[in-house]
């Protein structure tokens, strides 16, 4: 894309974005900008495409407690059971009520109402306590909705929540393991693991088949990972949380052969980001049945 170009989408963009009447307008004018591709919601093919088609029509305000990060712990319950949730220290309302003298010397800080809303802590001693509260009262003022349009975290009420830290559980490297679901079923995973010292990812299907990549693609996890030793149960998890859902992410660990919950995401990347390996969007888009189109 020219600089010209470029520039013109940026000002659209930014321009569309406080428009409550141009929401699709603003989606598609954002989609274009990052891709370079046109975003067909009207007839939507690809997984990217038909993800925007579900933020817009079907996934609303009603599925917030899916996504709010506190909340979300009591369906996990009813549907596993508690013994697969990280132990958390607190949920707070207000950043001046943390007692931060009482804090472990690791700790995770996730605001509990979006994506990326996070402090991660590996030495309590080297934090700027004041210059962390500052940034997490940022995040408190915001509404994850206002940048993309996911109606499911519109009315999530802005708190902290503490967790204790995952690698305190493990000697090893942690790896997050994303299962893409499909009407109920995982279908495909996305793994993230750490290789040069940066978090990369790659994909895997159902049968820990890796799916290769160019080589020049950024951020792309050229190792092949272990296939976990309890991968059908993983499976198993992923299947229990993702029934009744059109498409869904289940976010999992496993540590030590126990597995724990993540985060559950219906729109992975807000549907801007394309699928790595090119040929997934179609494929990963064909498998999502929208409830206007007929089912096999």
């Amino acid at each position: 894309m020219n600089f010209f170009k470029r520039k013109y989408y940026q000002i659209l963009t930014k321009y569309l974005q406080n428009k409550p009447n141009k929401v699709e307008e603003y989606l598609k004018s954002s989609y274009y900008l990052k891709n370079e591709k046109h975003l067909n919601i009207e007839n939507p093919k690809e997984i990217s495409e038909k993800i925007q088609w579900l933020k817009l029509n079907f996934y609303t305000e009603a599925y917030k407690d899916y996504v709010d990060k506190y909340e979300v712990r009591s369906h996990i319950k009813k549907v596993l059971g508690p013994e697969y949730l990280v132990d958390i220290i607190g949920v707070y309302d207000n950043v001046d009520d943390i007692d931060f003298e009482s804090l472990p010397n690791k700790f995770v800080m996730k605001g509990t109402h979006g994506s990326g809303y996070n402090v991660i802590v590996e030495d309590k001693a080297s934090l700027d306590w004041q210059k962390t509260k500052r940034e997490l009262n940022k995040y408190l003022s915001l509404n994850y909705y206002d940048k993309y349009k996911e109606l499911i975290y519109k009315d999530i009420k802005p708190r902290i929540l503490v967790e204790h830290f995952l690698d305190q559980l493990s000697d090893a490297a942690i790896v997050d393991y994303k299962f893409l679901c499909f009407h109920g079923e995982p279908k495909y995973i996305y793994a993230k693991a750490e290789e040069d010292g940066i978090r990369k990812r790659s994909y895997y299907d159902m049968e820990w088949n890796k799916i290769e990549l160019p080589s020049e693609k950024p951020n792309y996890l050229r190792r092949a990972l272990d296939k976990p030793e309890n991968f059908d149960e993983m499976v198993e998890t992923a299947r229990k949380l993702a029934k009744d859902f059109i498409f869904i992410r289940v976010d999992l660990y496993s540590i030590q052969g126990k597995i724990y919950f993540g985060e559950l995401t219906f729109f992975p990347k807000s549907g801007m980001k394309r699928v790595m390996s090119e040929p997934l969007n179609q494929i990963m888009g064909d498998l999502i049945q929208l409830p206007n189109e007929a089912r096999a």
